[in-house]
């Protein structure tokens, strides 16, 4: 069974990019001098500069999501992701300073990288809970057969090798996704069943 992938197009990716550069290019970066004024302006008037400087420094969030675009995450949960960490480095940001720009590039990049890690680890970890399955599921079937009967946790554990306690959240978990028709897993499931059989 061929999988029909749910990921945009590089067409759509494309599109998209593009779409967020559009808005990005309404704002052009600001003269040194004017953000220099804006990051000097206190009370009241520091929000509407503080505004002014989100809206003006966003070519710096479009440029570290297209170095990152192809890493996992949609380009404009990136986007979002790294707009985040540039308000909060320009509200946290006190008086004009050449470094300016430089600590917002590092406040973005930050931002991006734990979300990019966070996605890998979510990715290993979604990896890892299909093998076990697929292993618990391989190991029913072994014992099942050589029994005549359902295996026990404890006959299921001792094959494995595993606690028993992980045996029996991982069958919840399993049958968690069936009553609530995962198909995206199951079909997972199904496609390395097809393959060891065409390969066994």
């Amino acid at each position: 069974m061929e999988a029909v992938s749910d990921a945009p197009s590089n067409g759509a990716r494309e599109a998209e990019e593009e779409e967020y550069r559009a808005q990005v290019a309404r704002y052009p970066r600001l003269s040194d001098a004017e953000q220099a004024r804006l990051l000097g302006t206190h009370g009241r008037e520091r929000e509407a500069a503080d505004r002014r400087l989100i809206e003006h420094n966003l070519d710096l969030v479009l440029e570290a999501a297209h170095e990152r675009r192809a890493r996992g995450v949609p380009f404009g949960d990136l986007f979002q992701e790294g707009t985040v960490g540039l308000i909060s480095a320009i509200e946290h940001f006190a008086g004009p300073s050449p470094q300016f720009r430089s600590r917002l590039r590092l406040a973005i990049a930050a931002v991006m990288a734990d979300v990019l890690a966070q996605t890998a680890q979510a990715q290993r970890n979604d990896e890892a809970f299909v093998t076990a399955c697929r292993l618990l599921e391989s190991a029913g079937r072994l014992l099942g057969a050589r029994l005549g009967r359902a295996p026990t946790v404890a006959e299921l554990a001792r094959l494995l090798q595993w606690d028993e306690g992980r045996i029996t959240v991982i069958r919840e978990m399993l049958d968690g996704a069936r009553v609530v028709h995962d198909q995206e897993l199951l079909d997972y499931l199904n496609d390395l069943d097809a393959d060891d059989i065409r390969t066994g």
